[in-house]
């Protein structure tokens, strides 16, 4: 079941998040519409958010049941570049503002994590 997508301005990737723990880098620019572009694994849970940085198409940041939000460069798929937060309980959503990660879980908190 797929969660969450977005796209980064720019780039034709779409970022989806699911409850298989996998977040999955789509180009809809295939014949098929449905193409996987790379497969990103290091949830233990089901992944709540994804969201691309403003600054960059390469960047991302996912958040998950698991309670972290993990940064990722899509060019190295295989692992995440760090972990930026780890909560109590699980991340609902996750966005970047000014060079920041911002994270809400269902702690009802909101974090806020200087990268």
């Amino acid at each position: 079941k797929q969660w969450y997508q977005r796209r980064v301005r720019g780039s034709q990737l779409i970022a989806t998040g699911s409850s298989d723990k996998y977040i999955r880098l789509f180009d809809p620019r295939g014949k098929s519409g449905t193409i996987v572009h790379s497969t990103l694994q290091g949830h233990d849970m089901w992944v709540s958010c994804v969201t691309w940085s403003p600054d960059s198409e390469v960047e991302l940041v996912s958040g998950s049941y698991d309670g972290r939000s993990l940064l990722w460069d899509i060019r190295s798929p295989r692992s995440y570049l760090a972990i930026i937060s780890s909560l109590e309980d699980k991340v609902l959503c996750c966005d970047w503002k000014n060079g920041r990660v911002i994270s809400g879980g269902s702690d009802s908190k909101l974090h806020i994590s200087n990268l």
